[in-house]
């Protein structure tokens, strides 16, 4: 299994959760309300992690993994059609274009890890697609009658609904309390 991120986006992620976690004695240290800095530094540090730590693809013999900051999908090798790089990294599949979080400009700075959790090798968009598309297989020519078995190649969709409502919850609550100013 190979894994791509985006160690510039994880960078920022470990940067952030660095003055969330800076800001919270700070707050405690200088009186207040005690409430003013710990709910923005968790809405922070969370937003890192679901926004610029988690994303990522997984690759595998049997299919690709998209994680986005929505959700994560599936696909079956045989159901990608097509890597496409003009606005950063889409694929193609049978059920249509999913544009992805991770590449979403053709300049983004990539990086891939091969299984055994190795080194990450950085990458751009290019040498991420061509190691997508050596795993997309050829379309398949039909001559003659359909096979009269098939095997279901489903494509997954995860919708990652508690992250989504605890990065609104948290929102509104660090909202509140900066209005607390």
């Amino acid at each position: 299994m190979s894994t791509v991120v985006a160690p510039r986006m994880r960078l920022f992620a470990v940067v952030l959760w660095a003055v969330a976690v800076v800001l919270v004695p700070l707050a405690l240290l200088t009186g207040g309300n005690p409430w003013l800095v710990p709910v923005p530094s968790v809405f922070t540090a969370f937003l890192a992690w679901a926004v610029l730590w988690r994303p990522r693809f997984e690759l595998t013999d049997e299919a690709l993994t998209i994680v986005d900051v929505r959700r994560t999908s599936t696909y079956p090798w045989r159901r990608v059609q097509e890597v496409r790089t003009k606005y950063g990294i889409e694929v193609v599949t049978t059920e249509g274009v999913r544009r992805t979080w991770l590449a979403t400009r053709p300049t983004a700075a990539l990086g891939i890890r091969q299984a055994g959790g190795g080194e990450t090798t950085a990458a751009d968009v290019t040498q991420v697609a061509d190691v997508l598309r050596m795993h997309v297989p050829a379309p398949v020519v039909h001559d003659g009658p359909p096979p009269a078995t098939v095997e279901a190649a489903t494509i997954t969709h995860r919708v990652h609904g508690w992250s989504v409502t605890t990065m609104i919850v948290l929102g509104v609550a660090a909202s509140m309390a900066a209005a607390q100013l």
